[in-house]
């Protein structure tokens, strides 16, 4: 396992990682179940300084082909305000919500009624 993240990592592959899989999970996705629903799109960024084990996170959405941050948390998933000088900070790589949502589903044994 790899001790830095890497600007190609997304909640994916840091799951194995995380300290509270499903809790963090759960919470990401319902923040940008939010987002899809007022923006009709959502994916996911994380923060790289870390370890992975509790990353922060940025929530984007498209609107006329261009980025927009829907919401920037903290590991606890308090806002956390960052300053355009941190976008070196966030991965390139991004899950979308329809990504994310199969992945987490998988990964808890979800099945559908």
């Amino acid at each position: 396992m790899q001790d830095k993240l890497q600007r190609t990592d997304t909640i994916e592959t840091v799951w194995p990682r995380l300290t509270h899989q499903r809790k963090y999970v759960a919470t990401v996705r319902h923040r940008m179940e939010q987002c899809a629903k007022i923006h009709g799109n959502a994916s996911v960024k994380i923060g790289i300084t870390g370890s992975g084990q509790k990353p922060c996170y940025r929530i984007i959405y498209l609107k006329a082909g261009e980025e927009q941050v829907f919401g920037s948390y903290w590991d606890m998933h308090d806002p956390l305000e960052v300053g355009a000088a941190m976008t070196a900070n966030w991965s390139d790589a991004a899950m979308t919500f329809d990504e994310l949502d199969a992945f987490f589903k998988s990964q808890i044994g979800w099945k559908s009624t």
